[in-house]
């Protein structure tokens, strides 16, 4: 196999490139593939993503090819261990299957760890500009207050596609429970388990939080496929359109409502009351009313915030927690120690009913 590699990633990244070069020119059958411009992206917190250009010549009829791709890479350890790659790959294929959602493809699967130290599948690469939460006037993705409505209504209508998504014919596998109030149980059971084995130290308005929720909480009649982590930052934009979601490690059947309100989040827009930086609650509401006939309560997206701050909290401990003890030493988890004030500042607020 000849593969080269040009403008290759730096430092322990570098060390990808050779192996996964070669094992791309196998799957395209190109011994003189070349693999050049790879990037690791860091706008996640889980999965190692890197992507890349490859050219080729065909070896059929000679013709060179110039393809991009993209490549998730398992993590050994942080912030949502233990991970499913084979769970996580079948999902991006049903999704690719089932809908137009704009998510990109996925092309292989590999679960030897023997070539790039984890499991890792390769997907298209999508090209395009992500908004992220601490940039609420990004001029690049809203140059204009038209345009951030736009995007913030399309960003409904895919959630309400993904909500459409026939889980039961080959998603079955992420559900907890067929009824809507166990599944609402089994997720709230999921995710204390997480703080429980996460934290460091008690956190008293996190325990007040699940006693709350173990009361309150409230589920709708229906059951849907949840992204899990639909907001600004795991969403690709170009040219005014979005052109791909991603992050879908957390992705469940659950209650439509949980992520309706886990978008909303203040940790994903401050001070900003539109619902990840881009439409006002009560457009945000009408849009997934007008797509799906489904009205969301104010006390049901009141529990289902709550409920989200404490899923942010048990994921905020878990990686602290795994910087801590040497399993990563990726300081982004570490800086989440001192970050979960603000979490727990939201939750302690809004068990006392005040508007987050």
């Amino acid at each position: 196999m000849n593969t080269s590699v040009q403008g290759a990633a730096t430092g322990s990244d570098a060390g990808i490139a050779g192996p996964l070069g070669a094992w791309l020119g196998e799957r395209l059958d190109a011994p003189d593939l070349t693999v050049r411009g790879i990037v690791r992206h860091t706008e996640g917190f889980s999965w190692q993503t890197y992507t890349l250009d490859a050219d080729w010549r065909d070896a059929a009829d000679g013709r060179r090819h110039t393809r991009g791709f993209a490549v998730r890479v398992e993590p050994r350890d942080g912030l949502l261990a233990p991970y499913d790659i084979e769970a996580q790959y079948r999902l991006n294929q049903v999704v690719s299957r089932q809908s137009s959602v704009p998510a990109p493809a996925p092309l292989w699967l590999e679960t030897d760890p023997g070539v790039l130290g984890m499991p890792f599948y390769v997907m298209e690469r999508a090209t395009g500009h992500v908004p992220v939460q601490w940039r609420a006037e990004d001029p690049i993705a809203f140059p204009t207050p038209q345009a951030r409505r736009a995007i913030g209504l399309e960003f409904v209508d895919i959630q309400a596609e993904i909500h459409a998504i026939d889980w039961r014919s080959d998603l079955a596998f992420l559900a907890s429970d067929t009824d809507p109030a166990r599944s609402a149980q089994a997720q709230l059971d999921y995710w204390v388990d997480r703080y429980e084995r996460g934290r460091m130290v008690e956190l008293p308005v996190v325990r007040e939080a699940i006693a709350w929720l173990r009361v309150n909480l409230e589920p709708s009649d229906r059951l849907v496929l949840c992204h899990g982590d639909y907001r600004i930052g795991n969403f690709m934009v170009r040219d005014g359109r979005v052109v791909a979601v991603f992050d879908w490690e957390l992705a469940h059947v659950g209650d439509p409502v949980e992520d309706l309100a886990y978008a909303g989040l203040p940790l994903w827009r401050g001070r900003d009351p539109r619902l990840s930086h881009l439409l006002a609650p009560e457009d945000f509401f009408a849009r997934y009313a007008e797509r799906t006939g489904f009205a969301v309560s104010p006390q049901a997206f009141r529990a289902w915030t709550i409920f989200g701050l404490v899923k942010a909290a048990a994921t905020y401990v878990q990686g602290s927690r795994a910087f801590e003890e040497g399993r990563t030493g990726d300081l982004r988890l570490a800086v989440m120690g001192h970050q979960i004030v603000h979490v727990l500042r939201h939750l302690a607020r809004a068990l006392d009913g005040e508007s987050i």
